[in-house]
């Protein structure tokens, strides 16, 4: 490998199928300089394809997809919500208020979350 770097060839990010050693460009020709492999284009997408598997998690599956939320989740986020501004608005002491913001935060990203 080292030959063929001082050589100017170049290591690209992608494996040989066979060795999976990192091919190199050779003077504009892909090539697996350990195994002289001289995989094609479609030869290396087979490949990969074959390797990659896709883990689907139990609670993902399609018999497992939760439901909305009930609309008076959501209504009483909105009231909450409204209540943490107002006490937000009078509250003097800075801490506090941070902390009430936060929690306008947090409610506001659940309502999100929720209504997806």
């Amino acid at each position: 490998m080292t030959e063929y770097l001082l050589n100017g060839a170049k290591m690209l990010s992608e494996l040989c199928p066979k060795c999976e050693a990192p091919l190199f460009d050779v003077k504009g020709k892909k090539m697996c300089v350990v195994c002289a492999n001289t995989p094609t284009e479609d030869t290396a997408q087979k490949e990969t394809a074959e390797k990659i598997q896709m883990i689907v998690p139990k609670y993902a599956a399609a018999d497992q997809t939760p439901s909305p939320a009930p609309k008076n989740i959501l209504e009483s986020l909105d009231a909450l919500i409204l209540q943490l501004c107002t006490r937000a608005a009078a509250e003097t002491e800075p801490e506090r208020c941070r902390t009430l913001i936060e929690c306008i935060r947090t409610a506001a990203e659940a309502k999100t979350i929720l209504s997806r």
